[in-house]
């Protein structure tokens, strides 16, 4: 299936007004309704209220893409808006962007959603698509565009069609202290280590940072003060690079998502690093491939 099988002219609304992301998703969620698509238009404009804030993700400054899993809709759905200025997140005015995508699909259609979220994200990170849906006059010319007829949506989901965002990592330099602030900040499971050039180094997890540490909170349990506060300091401002797994397995962002969570479940992994021509991009977790293919 093509990516353009899923928008339609009447749910393509160019010249949406608003100052925010919220603005426009009303209109969308209304041309989805009067398209027929909605099956309990109610509960489509509930979506609004209750989990707009955390699903509008941002592909660079081009566009916001809002995707919900909902019985609203009778099958995978896409409303594209294209606005006279930018709009933005209502909390986040430093992103902004002139295009709003919606995506919706029931629950059982996760396969089918993931592809094509995967596929509308990789279309709008175009430069050609963004600068030819900004420039487009009538919804029959964003249906022309050529760059984005030419996209497909694969029925094969790719591990890229899962991962939406930059992994955050650390150098090689980073301090214990500096890694555990970044595990709990970004509540992460992990922490990939990279070089300059973002190849993957290592990993650090809180199982390395405990056994690192731990030998100072031994000695703190014993009663033994002083030296110890000395020891823990020391061994918070050593360097990742001492601690850090070295022996971590990379996975392509094209490896397709069936085969990466065989090798994940057959090597007891819960975690891997996701790579482009050798530079991190991702990391995926167990966690999250369940919760895009069966969350709600």
């Amino acid at each position: 299936m093509k990516l353009i099988d899923l928008l339609a002219p009447d749910r393509i609304v160019l010249g949406a007004k608003g100052d925010i992301v919220r603005d426009v998703a009303i209109e969308l969620i209304h041309a989805v309704i009067v398209s027929g698509r909605a099956t309990d238009p109610d509960r489509l404009e509930e979506l609004l209220v209750e989990s707009l804030p955390g699903e509008a993700v941002t592909v660079g400054q081009r566009a916001f893409v809002l995707h919900f899993r909902t019985e609203a809709v009778d099958g995978v759905t896409a409303a594209l808006g294209v606005t006279a200025a930018p709009v933005h997140r209502e909390h986040d005015p430093g992103k902004e962007a002139r295009i709003v995508l919606l995506l919706l699909a029931p629950p059982r259609e996760g396969p089918a959603f993931l592809g094509a979220l995967g596929a509308f994200v990789r279309a709008l990170a175009d430069d050609e698509v963004v600068t030819a849906l900004a420039e487009a006059e009538s919804p029959e010319a964003v249906l022309a565009i050529a760059a984005l007829a030419e996209i497909n949506v694969s029925g094969d989901l790719l591990v890229r069609d899962v991962l939406i965002g930059r992994a955050v990592s650390a150098g090689p330099d980073t301090t214990i202290g500096e890694a555990c602030a970044l595990l709990e900040r970004h509540r992460l499971p992990a922490l990939p280590i990279v070089s300059e050039e973002r190849e993957v180094l290592g990993m650090v997890t809180y199982r390395e940072l405990l056994k690192h540490l731990l030998p100072g909170l031994a000695k703190r349990k014993s009663g033994e003060l002083g030296a110890e506060k000395v020891e823990m300091r020391d061994r918070r401002e050593a360097p990742v690079r001492d601690v850090m797994d070295r022996s971590v397995l990379c996975i392509s962002e094209d490896q397709s998502l069936a085969d990466v969570a065989a090798l994940m479940v057959n090597k007891n992994l819960d975690r891997v690093p996701v790579v482009r021509e050798g530079a991190l991009v991702g990391l995926l977790t167990g966690e999250h491939i369940v919760r895009r293919l069966f969350g709600p």
